[in-house]
């Protein structure tokens, strides 16, 4: 039996598919850039100050925000 299928439901189909279309075109573009990734090594990474040579203090803050 065939059942009478509207308009808008055909062209909300469609739609549909096309946005996931278009989503799944901007994730493959996304992943061709740079910012997806890996670091390209150790030489580039900022070096962090161990406890004993960090010469600044840091005060306790307090729930409002405020140093103790």
């Amino acid at each position: 039996m065939i059942e009478y299928v509207s308009i808008v439901g055909i062209i909300g189909t469609l739609v549909t598919f096309l946005m996931i279309v278009a989503m799944l075109y901007l994730v493959w573009l996304a992943l061709g850039q740079d910012a997806h990734t890996p670091s390209p090594g150790e030489t580039e990474q900022p070096e962090l100050a161990d406890g004993e040579e960090s010469t600044e203090t840091q005060g306790e803050l307090t729930a409002d925000g405020n140093s103790a």
